[in-house]
């Protein structure tokens, strides 16, 4: 479907195109309520801004699009809508950022995040917009007490769109959309937008875990995807322990930065956590006589990071005697640390404590495809992830051992 004819002040053909999966979902599909279960990079995102410019320019308002935070709203507008909009008179459209609103004519549509979504209620439209699907409906609030009254009004066009993020209620409203009268689901994955280049895709492909190539790829709803490590709960079951003869074990350490917390973590060579260490805001040498003592306790191999503020650390370190190797953080090593422990856990090679803070932060840590088909690894903005990486590094150390700095212990 190639091209929009704007007849107003002016003809213009606006650069709205949309690629035959998208026609699909956008047109053939007589449906009021559409759930869509896609891959990365389907192009949802910008078939849903091409679909809202047209409903607005037809009057078809208004519109309500649902995201995840106001930052990725205002990026969508700048990538998504302002290259389609910008071929119009300028007097026809209009952004208001603060207000997170977009008319064109006399038709507008309201842009909101979904942390608050008390803060859309009492308002009605005639079309609905929900973007990033699985990941917004995990609070189902926003479905049961905003979204769904909205829809007794006007009867609106309804899209729920996304990539899978485990079974939670986007995966339950695919399975009634499969069933229920005027509503119809659609999957696709990644594969299915002809504007992407296949020989990328399968590199990305070749480059990520496979419960991550169901999800992300091939829009499977799994069980247990919403976080990057799984088996979590079924390795828990190591206590601390005091040194064994016979054994050797391995120490991975991440410095605190800012807000966030120094970790130490201990494994024994059968991948047993033995002993864990977490302080913040203690004066850096009584940390490194902290860790120092721990390490030489259990005559541990120390992995630590040794990026930015970690350098001169492990420079001390070295001089205080430890066995210890430097580990500099960058998207691509972080990428092979946090795969190793993953692999750790699906084949059952790791066993943790049942520590609360540990276990949150593994169960919260994210993965994110960016742009440019990359894997990123953090934990959520505003959480912490410190317990993750020293868990990782002691991991890493335990199972590539050999690929290390070779180094004796030094009593």
């Amino acid at each position: 479907m190639e091209g929009m004819a704007y007849r107003g002040q002016a003809d213009v053909t606006l650069p709205i195109y949309y690629h035959p999966a998208q026609i699909k979902i956008y047109f053939e599909s007589k449906a009021k309520r559409k759930v869509i279960a896609k891959g990365r990079r389907f192009g949802l995102t910008k078939g849903f801004a091409n679909l809202a410019i047209e409903y607005l320019l037809e009057g078809k308002g208004p519109g309500l699009w649902v995201d995840t935070i106001n930052s990725n709203i205002d990026r969508y507008v700048e990538r998504y809508f302002m290259p389609t909009l910008k071929y119009l008179p300028r007097s026809v459209w209009k952004w208001r950022q603060q207000k997170k609103e977009l008319t064109i004519g006399n038709s507008k549509l309201d842009l909101r995040s979904a942390d608050r979504p008390e803060n859309i209620e009492g308002f009605g439209y005639r079309f609905i917009i929900l973007n990033e699907a699985g990941i917004i409906l995990r609070n189902e609030y926003l479905w049961h007490n905003t979204i769904q009254p909205m829809m007794l009004d006007y009867n609106p066009d309804v899209y729920i769109g996304g990539t899978p993020k485990g079974k939670g209620l986007f995966h339950r409203l695919a399975t009634m959309a499969r069933e229920k009268e005027n509503w119809e689901f659609f999957h696709f994955t990644s594969f299915d937008n002809p504007f992407l280049s296949r020989e990328e895709l399968e590199e990305l492909v070749s480059e990520i875990p496979q419960s991550i190539q169901r999800q992300e790829i091939y829009a499977e709803f799994l069980d247990d995807s919403s976080s990057v490590f799984r088996n979590i709960r079924a390795s828990i079951g190591a206590e601390p322990r005091q040194v064994e003869a016979g054994r050797t074990y391995y120490a991975g350490l991440d410095l605190a930065r800012l807000q966030d917390y120094t970790w130490l973590i201990i494994l024994d060579d059968r991948g047993i956590m033995v002993y864990s260490d977490r302080f913040n805001e203690i004066d850096w040498s009584l940390q490194k006589v902290r860790i120092a003592e721990a390490v030489k306790k259990y005559r541990a191999w120390l992995l630590m990071d040794s990026t930015g503020v970690g350098d001169p650390i492990y420079e001390d370190m070295r001089n205080m005697g430890l066995n210890v190797q430097g580990y500099k953080l960058t998207n691509e090593t972080k990428k092979q640390l946090i795969q190793a422990l993953m692999m750790s856990f699906e084949t059952g090679r790791i066993k943790i404590f049942n520590d609360p803070v540990l276990i949150d932060e593994l169960e919260i840590f994210e993965y994110e495809i960016t742009g440019s088909g990359s894997i990123r690894y953090s934990a959520p903005e505003g959480y912490h992830d410190d317990g993750v990486i020293a868990l990782a590094l002691a991991n890493w150390a335990c199972r590539n051992i050999s690929a290390m700095q070779p180094f004796i212990w030094r009593p």
